[in-house]
């Protein structure tokens, strides 16, 4: 197997889990392999998204302070 190949597997599996996870489509992980952005990309995609699997979760909803 190629190690470019083998690179590339390395790194796009973790990143289509982190945005199958948060409900994004897993495929925009393949943006990771555009040389030099890409990377900071997906990361900047995945920071300020708005995670449709989050929605309903009240874990990250703050109190208010009276």
């Amino acid at each position: 197997m190629d190690p470019l190949t083998l690179l590339g597997l390395l790194i796009v599996v973790p990143v289509w889990r982190a945005y199958d996870k948060a409900g994004l489509s897993p495929f925009m992980s393949l943006i990771v392999l555009i040389p030099l952005a890409g990377p900071v990309l997906a990361a900047a995609i995945l920071a300020f998204a708005a995670w449709p699997k989050l929605e309903g979760d009240t874990r990250l909803q703050y109190r208010r302070l009276k």
